[in-house]
């Protein structure tokens, strides 16, 4: 793969994202223009506004001073919006950077994101004349910025003035504009947030370059990415090394993970939409946090702005009624959360306050005597945010009190608890009345995280913990690696199953002993060597499946079986593939039984070469059970990848079978990711299927490798 590009320096993009003076070239006098809206959405920002129009010149445009060309507006315009046919973009923006302009937000669309290939070009020549200038732009086809710091409504989406929220620690990125403007709506319901931009086509600068940009500054805490796809989707990780660095969280939505929204966000934003399995390991990888649905993206993110790292393991439930308790214990269950009962001094404090209807235990169970007696109320709350077990609390509100100011009320008693103890206060929005006091007053709250879904907040409390919680070392690859891909065969070809082994042994992996054979005679004298029992397998590059061909022949006892097991599967190669070239057999001891694992690996457009773990055999097919990351993984990373599949416990003892020698198998994951990982970009695609696994150890019977140029 080329080398990856760096991440612009969040400094070179302050005047086009933060900017202290602005321009609009392409404005109407008509007000539901794109270039009229931008200039009614700048109305609250405090620095000069400058129209271009050459029909108005001299003229005010909707409150603001008209220039006729960019040459004669008064100063050099820190930010614009180039609000232009797609025809008069290089123009304008060439005339704004000679002016001395600090970068643009291109609202034209028609470029890459169709099928002419024309136009990609002129992409192209678009993003190498800004670079070569050093103007860097927004876009194109995307819906402009919002810095909600300064009031800069830098967008034709229109009534941002509408949007009073105070300033909050959540960034929004996404490359569709309409979504990360639907995301920016929160404020006008009190959602707290700094920043919104959006990437478009992502000419010049993209989501990675934008969330850099919001992470370095001060007000943000935490940034909702929504990504379509990347030209180099590498740079996730420099990202996410800035967001550990700064210790910030990046949450992130993948759009397009099915096949049809795939092809959707290609012909959208012209970008790679990638495996959606490479997508999920690569952002994981970067340390940043994946939600499923666009529903999560703020109430995640809002939480991370708002919560420091986790003081204990579990949750607690308060709540005045009984079912939300059930209800939100389940989702808890349900995401793997821990649920302790309080600690002897805390269910003390709780038996004293609660009536005897309620539990005093985990749900802590207030019933509605809570609204007739505060006080009980704060001494739960007190006790059980007191309780060390309890890293977060969790208050579901299950009616909207008629009384105007009950529920905000609350809030203002729960937000001071919350900032004395250091714990997270989570308030689950069960009401069909989804708005009022109570709910602004809790998303202003800098200590109480409001979720209008108990499924998604009990989601959002697991990735809290696996974020906080100890990461393995990335991997590497070492000098065996390197000496064994570099003795591979150069050219495109595939690897038959003797050769790969071998490239497999010679990277340090355990591989089964073999022998080939070329007739019945020669495999004969192969098992006799090798000891009985052994195994026949047919010696084939064009037969991946040996199966079922009838190609593998298992438990040959004595020198007669092997004779007549080769010869049924010379019978059987011919009968299913008689077009496949057959070097003969592959003779090999049979080996104990065992858990058997596949290790794949494939080059992914946008990641480079991954490595994939999961259940082996003929189940890896069936269940689907794999773990896929980014290679190479250290034995710390393989041994998470395994524990993170559904058949782990069949490693692990289940029901009192053997366990088997975890070390060794993520010792053999690794030094697989790590050889791999060296091939680099010539390798297609490599196998082992089965590694079988046992309390001493484990063993390669099975591999490919197809290689490209």
């Amino acid at each position: 793969m080329p080398v990856m590009e760096s991440l612009r320096d969040p400094n070179s993009l302050k005047r086009l994202l933060a900017p202290r003076s602005f321009a609009v070239v392409g404005v109407s006098a008509e007000p539901t223009g794109f270039g009229a809206r931008t200039v009614q959405n700048m109305r609250d920002f405090d620095g000069p506004v400058w129209c271009v129009n050459p029909k108005y010149a001299g003229q005010e445009l909707h409150g603001r001073p008209c220039y006729a060309s960019v040459a004669d507006l008064p100063g050099a315009p820190d930010s614009s919006v180039i609000a232009l046919p797609r025809p008069g973009v290089m123009d304008a923006m060439r005339a704004l950077a000679n002016k001395g302009g600090g970068g643009a937000a291109i609202y034209a669309s028609g470029y890459g994101e169709t099928d002419l290939p024309e136009r990609a070009v002129e992409e192209e020549v678009l993003r190498d004349a800004s670079r070569s200038l050093g103007f860097p732009l927004l876009g194109a086809n995307c819906l402009g910025f919002v810095d909600h710091r300064q009031r800069v409504g830098a967008t034709f989406m229109p009534d941002y003035v509408k949007m009073t929220a105070p300033v909050g620690g959540v960034g929004v990125v996404s490359q569709s504009g309409a979504l990360g403007y639907a995301l920016m709506q929160a404020a006008e319901r009190g959602f707290a947030m700094c920043h919104m931009a959006t990437a478009g086509n992502a000419t010049d600068l993209d989501v990675c370059d934008l969330a850099a940009f919001q992470l370095a500054i001060p007000e943000c805490r935490s940034v909702a990415l929504v990504v379509e796809g990347l030209r180099d989707a590498r740079r996730l990780f420099a990202l996410g090394d800035m967001a550990r660095h700064l210790g910030k969280t990046i949450v992130v939505l993948k759009l397009g993970r099915g096949e049809i929204g795939a092809k959707a966000a290609m012909s959208h934003t012209g970008s790679l939409a990638g495996s959606t399995a490479a997508w999920s390991a690569g952002f994981k990888r970067a340390g940043m946090l994946e939600v499923e649905d666009f529903d999560a993206m703020l109430e995640t993110a809002g939480f991370f702005a708002k919560a420091g790292p986790p003081k204990g393991r579990g949750v607690g439930i308060v709540t005045p009624s009984g079912g939300a308790g059930i209800m939100s214990a389940d989702h808890a269950e349900f995401a793997g959360l821990e649920l302790p009962q309080p600690a002897p001094e805390t269910e003390r404090v709780l038996r004293s306050a609660i009536p005897d209807f309620g539990s005093p235990r985990n749900p802590c169970d207030l019933t509605a005597q809570v609204a007739t007696n505060p006080k009980s109320f704060e001494e739960c709350m007190v006790a059980m945010l007191a309780d060390e077990q309890y890293a977060a609390i969790v208050f579901p509100i299950v009616y909207h009190n008629p009384a105007p100011t009950a529920t905000p009320t609350r809030m203002r008693v729960l937000d001071p608890m919350a900032a004395a103890s250091g714990k997270p206060i989570c308030i689950g929005w069960i009401p069909e009345s989804l708005q009022g006091a109570g709910t602004e007053a809790a998303d202003a709250s800098q200590h109480l995280s409001l979720f209008r879904s108990t499924r998604r907040m009990m989601n959002t409390l697991r990735l809290w913990f696996a974020h906080h919680a100890p990461k393995p070392m990335p991997g590497s690859i070492d000098a065996l690696a390197t000496a064994a891909a570099a003795a591979v065969p150069l050219g495109e070809r595939s690897l038959m199953e003797a050769e790969a082994k071998s490239a497999f042994a010679a990277a340090g992996l355990p591989v089964v002993d073999e022998r080939r054979a070329k007739d019945a005679a020669g495999a004969a004298a192969a098992a006799a060597s090798l000891g009985f029992p052994v195994v026949l397998k047919v010696d084939s590059p064009d037969i991946a499946h040996k199966t079922e061909v009838g190609g593998v022949q298992l438990n040959l006892t004595d020198e007669a079986a092997v004779s007549a097991a080769f010869a049924r599967i010379m019978e059987g190669a011919k009968r299913h593939a008689p077009e496949a070239r057959i070097d003969g057999v592959l003779v090999q001891r049979m080996e104990a039984r065992g858990v058997e694992l596949i290790l794949g690996a494939s080059r992914d457009p946008q990641f480079g070469n991954m490595v994939l773990v999961g259940l082996g055999g003929v189940q890896a097919e069936l269940w689907k059970d794999v773990s896929l990351d980014v290679a190479p993984v250290s034995p710390e990373g393989a041994l998470a990848m395994l524990k993170s599949l559904k058949g782990f416990p069949l490693l692990d003892g289940f029901r009192g079978s053997d366990k088997v020698d975890l070390a060794a198998v993520a010792q053999a994951v690794s030094r697989f990711s790590g050889f791999v990982a060296a091939l680099g970009e010539r390798l297609e695609e490599a196998e082992i299927n089965p590694l079988v696994c046992r309390p001493n150890g484990c063993i390669a019977v099975d591999g490919l490798m197809k290689l490209s140029r």
